[in-house]
């Protein structure tokens, strides 16, 4: 009996339309990415948060990622399924987000729709039963495509294989930053336990001080934005002004406003590597550390002085084509997979 024609090749799945401006990034560059290996963006949908907005900015089909009805539809009519970027399996806040994409790759297997991973960092697994769920999704997608090498390690602790490539957003390229303002520092930080980010106001105030820099804080999401502006309010941190970043088309123009930078999220380092500031990573996450150490940019390991920022090792257009090739290598795997059946 031939198969039920089905109206998308991949079905694409994170923690996507929730203002988290890394995570908008990864969803552009992966349909993008996805469309230049011929997957065209009509046959592309999203499992998002605001399907709505991601339907407008990306000319994809798009399904709310909260209404299962919405979901199993998608997935009854998609080919694939990609787990697409991001630290999406991961018990450091809540086992609640291995739970989310367990669910849905059991989901896609019961539609016949073949799970596949691409763009993650893996863990912190800290609970027996976030390990438990990470392993059992993992193990039903192929190819599993991850950001750093610790995902790769973790992935042979649990007796599976995996392929590496960098980061998806790295598929923007080097930015033109233009001339950049002289004695601005960029800042990032990101609510977390409640007192390492408060260290690291502390530390970057300092520093900025000692150097005669201004702080121009840079937030990547809404909960960026109200924690310094907490920070600023409580005279932690002297902040001359507050820039909110609502997509790629305006990194440039804000990482213009200063010429080196320090601060905790991943895209934020990752951002400063392609607008070429000299940055220093507040590692809160695994992922973060690993970005730093496959980049050669410092870290801050939590006391004394923070260390002067510097640029990266990494050739940006270099690891772009590294994950265009990898992307293909894996779309070639999963292709073969299904023709073969499985």
């Amino acid at each position: 009996m031939p198969r039920k024609r089905r109206s998308f090749d991949v079905a694409l799945c994170g923690y996507y339309g929730f203002g988290n401006l890394g995570d908008e990034v990864l969803a552009a560059t992966l349909t993008g990415g996805l469309e230049r290996l011929g997957i065209p963006r009509r046959r592309q949908c999203v499992l998002s948060a605001d399907p709505g907005a991601i339907s407008q900015r990306f000319g994809v089909a798009a399904v709310n990622r909260w209404r299962p009805r919405e979901v199993w539809k998608a997935l009854r009519s998609s080919r694939t399924l990609l787990l697409g970027g991001g630290g999406l399996l991961q018990d450091a806040t809540s086992v609640r987000s291995c739970l989310y994409y367990w669910g849905v790759v059991r989901l896609a297997r019961r539609a016949g729709c073949r799970p596949w991973v691409f763009g993650q960092s893996i863990g912190p697994l800290r609970s027996r039963l976030g390990r438990w769920l990470a392993r059992g999704t993992l193990v039903s997608c192929s190819p599993r495509c991850v950001r750093d090498r610790p995902s790769l390690e973790l992935l042979a602790s649990m007796g599976m294989s995996g392929e590496l490539a960098p980061d998806p957003a790295f598929l923007l390229g080097a930015m033109d930053r233009g001339e950049a303002d002289r004695g601005n520092l960029l800042v990032n930080l990101r609510p977390w336990d409640g007192r390492y980010e408060a260290l690291c106001a502390d530390v970057v105030e300092r520093y900025a001080k000692e150097c005669g820099l201004s702080l121009v804080a840079v937030a990547l999401s809404p909960e960026d934005a109200a924690l310094m502006e907490r920070f600023a309010d409580e005279g932690r941190l002297s902040v001359e002004t507050i820039e909110s970043v609502r997509g790629p088309e305006e990194i440039a123009g804000i990482w213009a406003m200063g010429d080196r930078a320090a601060g905790m999220r991943l895209h934020f380092v990752l951002f400063s590597v392609l607008c070429a500031r000299p940055v220093t990573v507040l590692p809160y996450d695994p992922k973060v550390r690993a970005l730093a150490g496959s980049c050669g940019i410092p870290l801050w390991e939590g006391r004394g002085a923070l260390p002067n920022p510097q640029s990266a090792s990494v050739d940006p257009q270099q690891a772009a084509r590294q994950v265009e090739r990898v992307l293909g290598q894996a779309w070639t795997s999963v292709r073969e997979g299904m023709a073969d059946g499985g």
